[in-house]
């Protein structure tokens, strides 16, 4: 075949040769005439030619030689010398290893190569492609979406996800019936033993992100992020705020009541009560940013029942409601109602199969890897080892956790726990009395899911752990030990010694012990032997005359209650009777166990400055913006101490003391707002051994 014939010519150097032999699939061996006939007879169709498939593997480097290579149409008007193909063919090798470290050039396709097109419909080339494509850009794809170990991510100011709730189920029956019925006004539940409620719908997680006026104490932005937020003595601090939002859309409530022959039981078959209705659900909290604690947290819910409305508001200095009471129980459990934080869960621990951990009671561990709604991610499980071991039930979640997003992109929850007898067969001795102890009667069961939707991230990390210039002094606040009263030992009550009161506790008892009251008969045995008050409320709704509810026990025990008019100091004229009776449960008499605590009078002082407490004073408070009471508020203590056979029980779950003694204050009103009318319940808890606000919570229902 002559040069003019052929679709490749000795023009081309023999690394272009070698180059084009590869691109279609032709072997690279043999002298530069070799090459030449080689990808003639691939071009011309002449199957005569043994071609070799190539190894992706196995086959040599070629470096392009850095000059020009010389075209066709030059090498028929420039005549070549008449050198040995031998010769050329080890001059040019020779050249192409000198060149092995320059900067390749491309290499101008003869004008009679294949097209691409050309190439691809070969069999062979077709075959080779899909080598390559697996060997590089395929090779890349499966590497690059395998599943690999992170580690959790840190959580920034304006990280937010967006999660759908599907298969909520909450079910309560007992003690926790009678939480939701005193926080839910709906008449049709007032008999229920048994609640039931399915829901679904939208959710979101998020940290806040400050701007620069949360700052105006601080020198600089550097914390810009951060919010101001109180704290339970009412101080200021900078705090990360995070912000959990629901709304259920789709709620099916079903209420039960006890079986008309057996008052004990209740009944599982067609529900006396079915409503449907909605539910938002929209909480906060705050955690200070130099200790980590998280210093409050705050509910807001607007709930309706067919036609029932009703909305509140829960400030806390902790956890507050059935939640509070599970997280006292176990530490931790409030995550099930929300997105797990995986960095807060599982710290810096290399996420990968096998990886395990313990965190706030939770006992997690790495399954591996698990397709979810077509993509891998890591599947965990998690138990909550204290509900487990102490046998009050159980609490599971299994999440499923990426590694671009702070909390799990898919959650199941199951948590079951139950005061019931027949829910603790298995259980010793030892775990069975103690959940007698501290679970209420009844049960609570709750499942769900969630999954996300969407995700966004912020750019700047978190301030936890740093000092600030605004840091309040909290110690200054701390009750010293000359203010602390410690009259558990010998005196029949708390000291009230009320300045902004006109009849306190102290004239109320003077009416008891001094015998103006000669009807409380048992009350006066008590409290002259060693007896003393270990609840007590009043009402001064009726101007110029105070009620006061007073129960006292004995060290009989026996307790009861007395209700009296006081007007003024104890006498015969000024104490009034009005009532008493008995208390269907006995209460324990202990006074070793009474703490020492601060007066009524010094806990009011605090409750009043409103730098420290604005929340509640004012028109909506439980204090005039003077620092008076409004005449619906009343106040009340109330002393707890643990029957002597259940001290000890009860000190393996508080270390401090294990009595407690609370002041709390209520007030219902009518109010107006846009034209309609409102009925507000509004209470507060404050730890009389502390000073520190427990928390409130306002109820509102439309008249």
């Amino acid at each position: 075949m002559g040069e003019s014939e052929s679709y490749v010519s000795s023009s081309h150097t023999v690394a272009e040769l070698k180059v084009m032999c590869k691109e279609n699939g032709l072997s690279v061996a043999g002298r530069k005439a070799e090459l030449i006939e080689r990808l003639n007879q691939f071009f011309t169709g002449d199957d005569e030619l043994e071609e070799e498939i190539i190894s992706l593997e196995d086959e040599e480097m070629i470096s392009l030689e850095s000059e020009e290579p010389i075209s066709l149409e030059e090498s028929e008007s420039v005549p070549l010398p008449t050198t040995d193909d031998d010769d050329i063919l080890e001059a040019e090798v020779l050249d192409a290893e000198v060149l092995e470290e320059t900067t390749p050039s491309s290499v101008k396709e003869s004008a009679t190569s294949a097209t691409l097109m050309d190439q691809i419909k070969n069999p062979k080339m077709a075959a080779i492609l899909l080598t390559i494509l697996l060997a590089t850009g395929g090779w890349y794809w499966y590497v690059s979406n395998q599943l690999q170990p992170f580690t959790a991510d840190d959580l920034r100011y304006g990280d937010s996800m967006e999660y759908t709730v599907l298969n909520g189920e909450l079910e309560v029956t007992g003690e926790y019936v009678e939480y939701i019925r005193d926080n839910v006004n709906v008449d049709q539940l007032n008999k229920s033993c048994r609640l039931l409620m399915t829901f679904s719908g939208i959710g979101t997680t998020s940290v806040t992100e400050g701007g620069a006026d949360e700052l105006d104490m601080e020198p600089d932005d550097s914390l810009i992020g951060v919010v101001r937020a109180k704290g339970a003595y009412g101080l200021d601090w900078l705090a990360v705020e995070k912000v959990q939002t629901r709304n259920f859309d789709q709620i099916a409530l079903k209420s039960y009541n006890p079986k008309p022959l057996q008052p004990d039981e209740c009944q599982s078959g067609s529900s006396i009560y079915s409503v449907g209705g909605n539910l938002e659900f929209n909480t906060k909290s705050w955690t200070e940013i130099s200790e980590r604690d998280v210093i409050s947290t705050q509910a807001d819910w607007k709930l309706t029942l067919g036609e029932d409305y009703n909305q509140g508001t829960t400030k806390s200095y902790g956890l507050g409601g059935v939640l509070g009471l599970l997280e006292d129980i176990a530490p931790g459990v409030a995550v099930v109602v929300s997105p797990v934080e995986i960095r807060d869960m599982m710290g810096t621990q290399l996420i990968e199969e096998g990886t395990n951990g313990t965190h706030l009671g939770w006992e997690w561990n790495v399954i591996g890897p698990d397709e979810v709604d077509g993509e891998e991610r890591w599947k965990v499980s998690m138990e909550n080892r204290e509900i487990r071991d102490n046998c009050f039930g159980h609490a599971r979640i299994t999440m499923w956790v990426e590694e671009n997003s702070p909390w799990a992109v898919k959650q199941n929850v199951d948590v079951y726990i139950s005061g019931d007898e027949g829910d603790k067969s298995a259980c010793g001795t030892v775990t069975e009395r103690l959940a007698d102890v501290v679970l209420p009667d009844g049960k609570i069961s709750l499942s769900l899911e969630i999954s996300k939707n969407s995700l966004t991230r912020g750019e700047k990390l978190l301030d936890l752990g740093r000092s600030y210039s605004s840091m309040p002094n909290a110690g200054a606040y701390v009750p010293t030990t000359s203010e602390l009263i410690d009259w558990g030992d010998t005196e029949i009550h708390m000291p009230d010694s009320t300045s902004i009161r006109s009849h306190s506790l102290e004239n109320a008892v003077a009416c008891l012990t001094s015998g103006h009251v000669s009807e409380a008969v048992a009350a006066n045995s008590a409290l002259n032997d060693d007896g003393y008050i270990w609840r007590a409320r009043d009402d001064r709704s009726q101007s110029g005359i105070t009620t006061w509810n007073l129960s006292w026990v004995s060290s009989d025990p026996n307790s009861g209650w007395v209700e009296l008019d006081v007007t003024g100091a104890a006498s015969a004229a000024n104490c009034t009777y009005v009532a008493h009776g008995g208390h269907d449960e006995t209460v324990a008499h202990s006074r070793g166990d009474i703490p020492a605590v601060l007066s009524i009078q010094m806990m009011e002082e605090d409750l009043t400055d409103p730098l420290r407490y604005s929340d509640v004073i004012g028109e909506n408070g439980l204090f005039t913006s003077s620092g008076e009471y409004h005449p619906e508020t009343r106040v009340g203590l109330l002393v707890v101490t643990p029957d002597s056979d259940l001290t000890e029980w009860l000190s393996n779950l508080d270390s401090g003391d294990t009595g407690a003694t609370t002041l709390d204050l209520t007030r219902t009103w009518i109010s107006t707002e846009n034209g309609l009318q409102w009925d507000n319940s509004l209470s507060l808890a404050m730890d009389a051994r502390t000073g520190q606000v427990v928390g409130w919570n306002l109820i509102q229902t439309p008249v």
